[in-house]
């Protein structure tokens, strides 16, 4: 009987600590830090034109637009990781007008009150801008960040990366909550 209890008593101790230790005690990273990851992954699922990316070998620009922990997230993410193949620059900007030369600009929920203009002075340009606002497709931008049911979702706007001369592939559009399509 005793020899019963204590292998009760180690199994118990044995699940508790592979429960504590493993996937059930594991924490969820932080929003800023998905969308981060998100943003380091477009490159995979989006083309440019070839203006944009002229050489085989430039980086991805990545700009951050607004006060946001998603730029040091991302500094911290694309230490010795390419981007599609590419190396990733990450520069933090303080104007629309500091945009010349990125691939993607991610324009924080700060900067919500200047969106419309922001978004009406980068349209037509060969740049994936990325919000996190309720409204960030319905202004002009391209994918947007949402939280639904605690997760980060992506929402596409089609007529936006068309005009800003962007092919978003299928398998991106595949796991976007919103797709915007005005063109059919």
């Amino acid at each position: 009987m005793r020899a019963l209890n204590t292998i009760r008593l180690l199994l118990a101790s044995l699940v508790w600590l592979a429960m504590s230790s493993a996937g059930w005690a594991q924490t969820k990273a932080p929003d800023y830090e998905v969308k981060a990851a998100f943003l380091l992954n477009f490159p995979k699922y989006v083309e440019w034109s070839q203006e944009a990316l002229t050489n085989t070998n430039s980086p991805i620009v990545l700009g951050c637009l607004g006060e946001s922990k998603i730029s040091e997230a991302l500094r911290k993410a694309i230490q010795n990781r390419p981007a599609s193949g590419r190396a990733v620059v990450v520069k933090v900007i303080n104007s629309e007008t500091e945009s010349a030369g990125c691939h993607i600009l991610f324009i924080g929920d700060a900067e919500r009150r200047r969106l419309s203009a922001i978004l009406e002075i980068l349209k037509g340009t060969n740049l994936l801008t990325v919000g996190e606002s309720d409204d960030f497709l319905d202004k002009g931008g391209v994918i947007n960040f949402a939280l639904r049911d605690r997760k980060v979702r992506v929402q596409v706007n089609l007529d936006a990366a068309r005009q800003a001369n962007l092919k978003i592939s299928s398998k991106l559009l595949s796991v976007a909550d919103v797709v915007k399509n005005n063109a059919n």
